[in-house]
C-alpha cells in the first residue's frame, strides 16, 4: 500500500528520516497486554489500548517473520493511521525502546503527541586546540635557474612578447618566465605558439609595483604593474613547517597572470585553452546541449549560457590551488552555466551538480547561486564539485571505505546514510547527507580553511592529508589580522539533546498548532545553546524549519535548559509523517553540533484531511511587463520601475498568505531592439559583475473564482546596465508550502523535453522591456526612461584599512573585545 507498513530496510510511514531493522530482515509484532514483553533478544515494546478496542481499530499491524527467531534490531513499530470516526473517544498509545532511549506516543482525532526519553553518549565535547604553522625558511638546496636577467628578459620578449622595466631581479624575472611557461606553453604537436595560446596580440611593458594592488596586477594598455609582494614565494623555496622538511609555494604570482593574460576572465578563448591544457576539461561544449544532457536533465542549448568573466577566474584559482596530481580527472570534460535567474530542473534552488558517473565524457553545471554571494562560497564550490568526480572516477572502493570508516558512516539501503558522530564536520551540508559530500566539504575546506578542518575533525584532515593531498599542506596567509586576548578560550562543543517532546493538535480539518520541546543537557560545562534547527518535510513535498530557542519562563534545572519552539501548519499541508533528518544546536560562540535522526526519535504526525499536494499554477502567456519611474524624495533621483503581472490559477491550497510569488528579473545587452539575438541570449549578461534580482510580490485572488493576479516590481538603480530587461523565473507558493515554477528561455516552438521533470510546464519565450542608454546631454524623466549605465564594480583600497581591538575587561581578558 502507498502508506502501508514497511518494517525493514526503511519505514516509509516514520518518514525519510527513519528506519526499520537492518538489512531488509522483517521483526514479528505481536499484540499483547500491557504485561507482555519482548524476549530480550528483541526491543521491549508495550500497547496499552483494550483489547476489544484494538481489533475494532485495527490500530496495529500484525507481521508475521517466517524466520523470526533469528535476532533482529528493533528500531521502531510504526503506527498505521487509520480514520477515526467522531464517537470514538479513546486514545491510542505505544511504547517502545532501543538504543536511542525509550518513546511513547498517543493519537486521537484531535492530537498526536511523541515524547522521546534517552542519553547520548557524547565522545567528541571539546574542539581541539589548533597551533599556528610554525613556518621557517632554510637555506635553499633546490636547483634554481642560472639564467642571467638579460638572457631572461631576451626570453620574455621573444617568447611572450613581455619587455621588462623598472627594478627587476633575476629571481623574479626567472620566475615570470617559469609561470607563463605553465600557463601559455604549447602541447606538443599542437602547431600553437604560446601568443596563441594566451592570447598576446601586441608588446607589453611589465614593471614591479612596491605599494598593495588590487588583485597584485593593473594593466592599462600596454603598461603592465605586478605587486612586489606577489613574488614571495611564488618560486618554490626549501622550508619547515612544524619540524617538517618540504617547500612552500605561493599562487599569488600565478592568479596574477591569470588575470592579465585572460583580461581578468573577459577573454573566454583563452580561459578554455588554459582549461583544456591544464585540467583536461573545456568551456566549449562541442557535441551540443542535447547530446551532453541526454542521460541526465535532457535540455536544450537555451537553458545555458556563458559564465560571466569573474566566474572564470574562480574556477581557474580554485583548481589551480589542488595539487598537481589532481589537476585532471577522468571524466571532467565540460564545465557548463545555467541561464541567469534559473533554477536547477532537479534540484531546485542549488549552487551547482555534478554528474560523474554518467558517460564517458561527463560534465558539472553551475548555478547563479555559486556566484553571487562572495568569493570564498564560489571557490568553495568549484573544489567540492571537482572531488565528486574523484569520488566517483579517481578513488578505488577500499579508499572509499576507508573514508566511510573515518566518518562512522554506515547505509541504510538506498544510498541513505547514517553516521553516529555529530561533530567532525566541515559544515552541516556534509553532516547531513553521506561520505561523498562529507569528503567534498571537508576537501574545500582543506584547501581554503585548514585550520577550521583541523579543529573539527582532526581525524578527517590527517585522512585527506596522507592518502589524497600527499603531505600537500595549505597556510592562510591574510592580509589582515589581528589578536584576541584570551587565557581561557572555550573549546567546548554545544551540548547534545535528551528529551524531545513533540505535540500537535488540531481537528483534521483545521490547521494544526505544532509545539516542539527540547531538553538540552548543560551540565557539564557547555555554553547554553543559543537556539536549535530542525528542517521537517512532507511525505511527498513541502518543508518548514523550526527554530527552537531557550524558554525564559523555565530556567535551568539540574543542568537542563528547555527549549521550544511553536509553529502552525496548515491544514492543507500534505496529510501523514513529516519527517527530520537532523537537529543542529549552535551555541554562543557559533560552534555546531549536527545530531542525526538515528541518535534520537522523532515523529511528527498531521492528521489533515484536506491536505494537498497540488501547487498553484502560472496561466500561460499571461506575463507583462510595463516600466515608469519613482522619484525619492531623499535623494531627488529618479529610479526606473519595472513592473511585471501575471494570472494564476489556485488548484490545491491558496496562495501563501506572505510570499505568495517572487520573480528574477535578469538582462541581456541590448544591440538589436527589435528583440534578442542569439548571441546576446548565449553571453553572460549586461554586466559581469551583477546578477538577476530577486523580488518577492502580491496576489490578489478574483471574486468567486480559483483564479487571481500577481504584481511584483522592481526599482531599479539609475546607474543600471543598460540592456533588454526580462523576467527570467517565476515561482508560486501556496499555504502548504507546495510550488511551482515558470521559466522563460528562447526555446524553440515545440520542443517540450528541457528538463521538463513533476509539475514544471514548458518554458515561455522572455517578455522584453528595454531600458536604454540615455543620450548624451539627456536626463533620465517620464518622457525619457532610460538610464546612466555603470558596469564598473567598486575598488577596495587596502591600504586605507584599519584595525583596532581593545578588550573589554584589560585586568583579565577573556575574549569580550570590541
Amino acid at each position: 500500500r502507498r502508506r502501508g507498513i514497511m518494517v525493514g530496510e526503511r519505514t516509509q510511514l516514520i518518514g525519510r528520516g527513519e528506519h526499520g531493522g537492518e538489512g531488509g530482515e522483517r521483526l514479528k509484532v505481536r499484540s499483547m497486554l500491557a504485561s507482555h514483553l519482548f524476549s530480550k533478544r528483541y526491543s521491549k515494546i508495550l500497547v496499552l489500548p483494550s483489547l476489544m478496542l484494538l481489533l475494532c481499530l485495527g490500530a496495529v499491524m500484525f507481521i508475521v517473520d517466517r524466520n523470526w527467531k533469528s535476532p533482529t534490531s528493533l528500531l521502531s513499530i510504526p503506527i498505521p493511521m487509520l480514520p477515526i470516526r467522531k464517537q470514538e473517544k479513546a486514545q491510542r498509545y505505544i511504547l517502545y525502546q532501543d538504543w536511542r532511549g525509550t518513546s511513547l506516543e498517543s493519537i486521537d482525532k484531535w492530537t498526536f503527541s511523541h515524547k522521546w526519553q534517552g542519553s547520548l553518549e557524547l565522545g567528541e565535547t571539546e574542539m581541539k586546540k589548533v597551533s599556528p604553522p610554525e613556518l621557517s625558511l632554510e637555506v635553499s638546496e633546490l636547483e634554481n635557474d642560472k639564467t642571467s636577467l638579460t638572457a631572461l628578459g631576451e626570453k620574455l620578449h621573444q617568447t611572450f612578447k613581455i619587455s621588462l622595466e623598472g627594478s627587476w631581479n633575476q629571481m623574479q624575472a626567472s620566475t615570470l618566465h617559469e609561470h607563463l611557461e605553465e600557463l601559455c606553453k604549447p602541447v606538443e604537436k599542437s602547431g600553437q605558439s604560446a601568443t596563441e595560446i594566451c592570447g598576446i596580440e601586441g608588446e607589453t611593458h611589465w614593471k614591479i609595483h612596491d605599494g598593495l594592488l588590487v588583485d597584485d596586477a593593473s594593466a592599462v594598455g600596454t603598461d603592465i604593474l605586478i605587486a612586489k609582494s606577489a613574488f614571495d614565494f611564488a618560486a618554490a623555496q626549501a622550508a619547515k613547517l612544524d619540524g617538517e622538511s618540504g617547500v612552500v609555494r605561493s599562487h599569488k604570482l600565478q592568479f596574477a597572470l591569470m588575470k592579465i593574460l585572460t583580461n581578468w576572465g573577459q577573454k573566454e578563448k583563452v580561459v578554455n585553452q588554459i582549461l583544456q591544457r591544464k585540467f583536461g576539461s573545456q568551456l566549449d561544449v562541442d557535441v551540443g546541449y542535447i547530446d551532453l544532457t541526454s542521460v541526465t536533465t535532457y535540455e536544450d542549448r537555451e537553458r545555458f549560457q556563458a559564465f560571466k568573466a569573474p566566474e572564470l577566474l574562480f574556477m581557474m584559482e580554485s583548481w589551480s590551488l589542488l595539487p598537481k596530481h589532481l589537476h585532471k580527472v577522468e571524466g571532467l570534460k565540460y564545465v557548463v552555466r545555467r541561464q541567469q535567474g534559473l533554477n536547477h530542473p532537479y534540484y531546485g534552488p542549488t549552487t551547482a551538480v555534478s554528474w560523474p558517473t554518467n558517460m564517458d565524457n561527463s560534465y558539472q553545471e553551475y548555478m547563479d547561486y555559486s556566484f553571487n554571494n562572495d568569493g570564498y562560497t564560489s571557490r568553495h564550490l568549484f573544489i567540492h564539485e571537482k572531488t565528486h568526480f574523484f569520488w566517483g572516477r579517481m578513488w578505488d572502493d577500499q579508499m572509499k571505505k576507508d573514508w566511510e570508516a573515518a566518518g562512522s558512516w554506515k547505509e541504510k539501503g538506498n544510498d541513505f546514510w547514517m553516521t553516529d558522530q555529530t561533530i567532525p564536520f566541515a559544515s552541516d551540508y556534509g553532516a547531513s547527507n553521506n561520505p561523498d559530500e562529507d569528503i567534498a566539504e571537508c576537501m574545500a575546506a582543506y584547501v581554503l580553511h585548514p585550520m577550521l578542518l583541523q579543529a573539527r575533525a582532526p581525524v578527517k584532515e590527517e585522512f585527506i592529508r596522507k592518502h589524497i593531498m600527499r603531505d600537500t599542506r595549505y597556510l592562510e596567509r591574510p592580509i589582515f589580522t589581528f589578536d584576541i586576548d584570551n587565557r581561557e578560550p572555550y573549546r567546548r562543543y554545544p551540548p547534545s539533546v535528551n528529551h524531545i517532546d513533540i505535540r500537535v493538535e488540531g481537528d483534521p480539518n483545521d490547521d494544526k498548532t505544532v509545539e516542539m520541546k527540547m531538553l538540552v543537557d548543560v551540565g557539564h560545562g557547555w555554553h547554553s545553546p543559543i537556539h536549535a534547527e530542525v528542517t521537517v518535510s512532507g511525505p511527498n513535498g513541502g518543508s518548514k524549519t523550526l527554530n527552537l530557542y531557550p524558554d525564559p519562563v523555565e530556567e535551568e534545572n539540574g543542568g537542563l535548559i528547555t527549549m521550544r519552539a511553536t509553529e502552525v501548519f496548515s491544514k492543507y499541508c500534505e496529510n501523514g509523517f513529516w519527517s527530520a533528518s537532523q537537529i543542529k544546536m549552535v551555541d554562543k560562540i557559533g560552534s555546531e553540533r549536527w545530531i542525526k535522526v538515528d541518535q534520537y526519535s522523532w515523529r511528527l504526525y498531521l492528521n489533515n484531511g484536506m491536505g494537498t499536494t497540488w501547487a498553484p499554477r502560472y496561466l500561460p502567456q499571461t506575463l507583462k511587463l510595463e516600466k515608469s519611474l519613482e522619484k525619492d524624495d531623499e535623494s531627488g533621483l529618479n529610479y526606473p520601475v519595472v513592473k511585471a503581472t501575471i494570472r494564476y490559477q489556485q488548484t490545491g491550497a491558496p496562495l501563501d498568505k506572505t510570499s505568495p510569488v517572487w520573480m528574477r528579473l535578469a538582462s541581456k545587452p541590448n544591440s538589436n531592439r527589435g528583440g534578442m539575438n542569439e548571441a546576446e541570449w548565449d553571453g553572460s549578461g549586461t554586466s559581469s559583475y551583477s546578477y538577476p534580482q530577486y523580488q518577492k510580490g502580491e496576489c490578489v485572488q478574483d471574486t468567486n473564482s480559483w483564479d487571481g493576479s500577481c504584481t511584483v516590481s522592481w526599482k531599479l538603480s539609475p546607474y543600471s546596465a543598460a540592456g533588454h530587461y526580462y523576467v527570467s523565473m517565476i515561482q508560486l507558493k501556496d499555504i502548504a508550502s507546495n510550488t511551482r515554477n515558470q521559466f522563460f528561455t528562447q526555446q524553440k516552438p515545440g520542443w517540450t523535453c528541457c528538463g521538463r521533470v513533476g509539475n514544471t510546464p514548458n518554458d515561455e519565450f522572455p517578455v522584453l522591456t528595454d531600458l536604454q542608454q540615455c543620450a548624451k546631454g539627456t536626463k533620465i524623466s517620464p518622457d525619457n526612461i532610460c538610464v546612466e549605465q555603470d558596469v564598473s564594480p567598486p575598488i577596495l583600497d587596502h591600504e586605507s584599512i584599519r584595525i583596532q581591538v581593545e578588550p573589554m575587561q584589560a585586568s583579565e581578558p577573556d575574549g569580550a573585545s570590541v
